[in-house]
C-alpha cells in the first residue's frame, strides 16, 4: 500500500452530519457554556447556540460534558512498549499499531507523533537505525488502515554518527514529521549525575552495575569524538523540507542558544528553569511531560513540569510515555488552580498545533478546521474521555454516567461541583 500524501491526510471526510448539543465548548479564550456543534464532511460546520442542520443529521445530546479538540500529542514512545512490552516479546509491528492505535482513541489522542528512536543502542534493537527506520516506514504504509492521525517524530542520539545516512533519506522522502536531537551523554542533559545515569540505564535497558559504568565511558568518549557538522547539516535539511524541530533534555542557556540559531524551536523536557526561561525568551515553545505534571515531580529529580507552568515556562504538554496522562494533566492543572481549565487545554491543542504548523487545520474549535474533537467527563473524580471524533467520524465511544453541570466560571465548576439539575441526561445516546 502506498503511503498517504499530505494532501490526502487532511482532505474532506464523507462522513454524514452530526450535531452535538447543549455541551459547553471549550475555545481558546474561554469555555462557552449550552453550545450546539455542528459536524459535516469531515469538518466543524457551525458553532452557536441554536444551530440549524438538516433533518437527517446524528443528533448527540452532551449536557454536562465538555467538547475539546482532540489532544496532539508530540512525543510519546509508548509504540516501543506495544511493540515489546517485555524484553525478548516482540510483537508483528502491525499488531502493535493497530492496538495502539485504538487505545489512543479511547485516550483522547486524535493526532500523535510517535517518537522512534535513533540511538545506537546495543541492549534495546528498537533504537537502532534498521529497526527505527522500518517501524517508520510500516507506520507510513498503515496510514489508512489506523483511526487516529499517527505522524513520525525522528528522535536522533547525536552521537550515533553511523545513522545519519538513513536519518538523511528519511528526511528527504517526507517520512518524518517532526525531528529532535538528543544527547544523553552523562554529566550533562538529563543526566548531570553520573549515578543517575547508571541507575536509569541499568534498570531501563536491564544492564549490570559494570555494564552501566562502560556504556556511560562509552557515550562521554563518543560525544567528545564527534563534532556538530552532522547535527547542521540534519538540522539544514529539516529547514529546507519544512519539518519541524526540538532538542530534548536542555539544561543550560547556552544550549538554548545553539540549539535556536539552528533553526530548532521547540524546547523538550528542560531539566533546568533557566533553560526553560531562555527557550521562551527566544521565542520558542516549551514542552513537559503530563506524567511529570501528573505526579508532581520529574523521576530523575529534574524541572518539575508544574513548577514550570506555575513560572509561565511550558506551553505543550507530551505523554512522553503514557498516553493516558495528558487528559489528568490538563485537569489536574485546572483543579491545582494553576491556570483556568481553557488554558490548560491549550496546552494539548492548540500550542502544539502551532508548533508544528497544523494549526491552520486541527487544534482549534473553529469553523471550517476537521472536525478531531473529544467529548470530556470531567466533572467526575477520575475524569474520562466519553467520544472521540476524528475528521468527523466518531472512533470511540463509552458510557457516560452525568455527575454535575458546567456553569459560567470553568473554574468554580472545579472547585466545587454543582448539582446536575438533568436526571435523565441521554449524553451517550445518539
Amino acid at each position: 500500500m502506498p503511503p498517504v500524501s499530505e494532501s490526502e491526510r487532511f482532505k474532506p471526510s464523507t462522513i454524514g452530519e452530526t450535531l452535538i448539543e447543549n455541551v459547553a465548548v471549550a475555545l481558546p479564550d474561554r469555555i462557552e457554556p449550552s453550545m450546539s456543534v455542528w459536524l459535516k464532511n469531515g469538518r466543524i460546520a457551525e458553532i452557536g447556540k441554536h444551530v440549524l442542520c438538516s433533518e437527517n443529521a446524528r443528533r448527540i445530546h452532551a449536557k454536562g460534558l465538555l467538547l475539546c479538540p482532540g489532544f496532539i500529542d508530540l512525543h510519546s514512545d509508548a509504540i516501543e512498549k506495544e511493540i515489546r512490552p517485555r524484553p525478548g516479546g516482540n510483537f508483528p509491528l502491525g499488531v502493535a499499531l493497530t492496538e495502539l492505535d485504538k487505545k489512543l482513541a479511547a485516550c483522547g489522542v486524535t493526532t500523535m507523533f510517535h517518537c522512534l528512536c535513533f540511538g545506537e543502542s546495543e541492549t534495546n534493537e528498537l533504537r537502532t537505525a534498521e529497526k527505527a527506520a522500518e517501524i517508520a516506514r510500516t507506520m507510513r504504509k498503515m496510514e489508512k488502515e489506523l483511526t487516529v492521525r499517527n505522524r513520525i517524530h525522528i528522535r536522533f542520539e547525536v552521537t550515533d554518527v553511523g545513522s545519519v545516512p538513513t536519518l538523511q533519506q528519511l528526511l528527504e522522502n517526507n517520512e518524518a514529521d517532526l525531528f529532535s536531537i538528543m544527547d544523553h551523554t552523562p554529566g550533562q542533559g538529563q543526566f548531570t549525575d553520573m549515578n543517575h545515569f547508571k541507575a536509569y540505564y541499568s534498570q531501563a535497558e536491564h544492564l549490570t552495575g559494570d555494564q552501566a559504568t562502560k556504556l556511560a565511558e562509552d557515550r562521554v568518549a563518543n560525544r567528545h569524538a564527534v563534532g556538530d557538522d552532522h547535527i547542521r547539516m540534519l538540522t539544514s535539511l529539516c529547514r529546507r523540507r519544512g519539518i519541524a524541530m526540538a532538542s530534548h533534555d536542555d539544561d543550560t542557556e547556552e544550549k538554548v542558544n545553539w540549539i535556536h540559531q539552528m533553526g530548532i524551536t521547540i524546547s523538550e523536557f528542560p531539566v533546568r528553569i533557566n533553560a526553560a526561561y531562555r527557550a521562551v525568551n527566544l521565542g520558542m515553545q516549551v514542552l513537559m511531560g503530563a506524567p511529570n505534571i501528573l505526579r508532581g515531580a520529574s523521576l530523575t529529580g529534574n524541572l518539575s513540569g508544574q513548577d514550570a507552568l506555575r513560572k509561565s515556562a511550558c506551553s505543550i504538554i507530551g505523554s512522553d510515555y503514557a498516553p493516558m496522562s495528558i487528559l489528568h494533566a490538563v485537569v489536574q492543572v485546572a483543579r491545582l488552580g494553576i491556570m483556568p481549565l481553557h488554558e490548560s487545554i491549550r496546552l494539548a491543542t492548540v500550542n502544539p498545533a502551532q508548533a508544528v504548523g497544523l494549526d491552520g487545520r486541527i487544534g482549534t474549535i473553529q469553523e471550517g478546521l476537521l472536525a478531531d474533537l473529544i467529548l470530556i467527563d470531567s466533572d467526575a473524580n477520575v475524569p474520562k474521555i466519553i467520544k472521540t471524533f476524528v475528521a468527523g467520524e466518531e472512533v470511540y465511544s463509552t458510557t457516560h454516567r452525568p455527575q454535575a453541570s458546567w456553569t459560567q466560571d470553568a473554574n468554580a465548576m472545579f472547585m466545587e461541583a454543582q448539582p446536575d439539575a438533568c436526571q435523565q441526561c441521554q449524553c451517550a445516546q445518539a
